[in-house]
């Protein structure tokens, strides 16, 4: 017997709250397309990566949470100057490569800081392989250099309107480790994956409200 029509609720999202019942409680599979099927993508270490192309990639990347400001290259240009500045020590710069055959597809960068910490300094996906598993397999390679690398944590900061990768990394285990302005990006969070059970354990006592026992 067919179950009579609701008032009020369109037939598609009608169909759409059965699809997701059905898959809570266990009696449809939800498969993905065949399209959001993970790609055979390739991470590979590289020295550098090819330009323009790359810069050409990151405007891309990263053109919905950028905005150009004419008023920051003034003050950029009136704040440079030609006295030279020590230099500073060199840091050995790890860039990991998302490749679809020979096409760039994905990438992530970053370093060591001197506290022992890793820090990925940047990295995207293009917007045809996102949701297909690309961001976690540069995820994986990233953890498996820094704990290879003597690491005690990865790090990294994000513009806070960038959703969609601290989502994911949120659910790769990354915690939320702080907040803070920057002048040319804006207001960032930090976020923070703990490489090892002790160094987890030791964040979640400092980060943990305080309740009144029971009595």
């Amino acid at each position: 017997m067919r179950r009579p029509a609701v008032p009020g609720i369109f037939p598609a999202r009608r169909a759409l709250n059965r699809r997701i019942r059905m898959a809570y409680t266990g009696r449809q599979r939800i498969q993905l397309p065949r399209e959001n099927k993970m790609p055979s993508i390739e991470i590979r270490y590289t020295d550098k990566f090819p330009e323009p192309h790359f810069s050409s990639l990151q405007k891309v990347i990263f053109a919905d949470i950028e905005q150009v400001s004419a008023e920051l290259g003034s003050v950029l240009a009136s704040e440079r100057t030609d006295v030279d500045f020590p230099a500073r020590g060199t840091v050995s710069i790890c860039r990991l490569g998302a490749y679809d055959g020979q096409e760039l597809v994905g990438w992530t960068y970053g370093w060591m800081d001197q506290d022992n910490a890793f820090y990925m300094a940047n990295s995207g996906v293009m917007p045809a392989h996102r949701r297909r598993g690309v961001y976690t397999l540069l995820l994986q390679a990233v953890e498996r250099h820094a704990s290879a690398q003597g690491a005690w944590c990865i790090r990294s900061r994000h513009s806070v309107v960038n959703n969609p990768v601290i989502i994911a990394k949120l659910r790769a285990g990354f915690r939320i480790s702080g907040l803070l302005q920057s002048a040319q990006m804006g207001t960032l969070v930090e976020l923070t994956q703990h490489l090892s059970g002790q160094r987890e354990a030791m964040f979640r006592k400092r980060v943990l409200p305080y309740v009144v026992p029971d009595r």
